[in-house]
């Protein structure tokens, strides 16, 4: 169980999970910008670049006294934390899994499952309700995690050897 370089050179896939890192960051952002967008234009539609809502921010006034506070809060800690995922999965892939560093390998097989996996089930049943397609980005994370990971697969492994 040694925590140890690449044999020869870099290891193959870790530029697909360095990628896979600016999704989050994009979605992130996006979550934020929509956030403050909503709280300095009250009465515009909640917009989400690839479409928009079909309520307000004054409107969720009509859900309960606090709703607007708790979609502000919602809105903004989970941008930033998504953000935070996203440099987290950028730097791991660049400081750990290039160097063939185990712990980097099963870090970003976490944030696969973990964030990929679950925003992409969220995302899907958000387009069945709002017709809102956010999963484009979920499924992105998705598709170029699981392609940096397969390609990296050996450096799981205790041997070094593909698993």
């Amino acid at each position: 169980m040694t925590d140890r370089p690449a044999e020869h050179g870099h290891v193959p896939g870790w530029r697909f999970t360095f990628v896979a890192g600016f999704v989050p960051l994009v979605a992130g952002l996006t979550i934020l910008l929509a956030t403050w967008l909503a709280t300095v234009r009250p009465d515009a539609p909640y917009w989400l670049v690839v479409g928009e809502l079909n309520f307000t921010h004054r409107s969720l006034a009509e859900a309960g006294s606090h709703a607007a506070e708790w979609i502000d809060v919602n809105g903004s800690v989970s941008g930033v934390n998504i953000v935070a995922a996203a440099i987290g999965v950028m730097v791991a892939s660049r400081f750990g899994l290039r160097e063939g560093r185990r712990w980097a390998w099963w870090f970003l097989a976490f944030c696969f499952v973990w964030v990929g996996l679950h925003d992409a089930v969220m995302a899907t049943k958000f387009l069945v309700a709002t017709g809102v397609p956010l999963l484009i980005l979920p499924y992105t994370y998705c598709v170029l995690m699981a392609i940096g990971l397969i390609r990296s697969r050996r450096v799981a492994s205790p041997s070094g050897r593909d698993v």
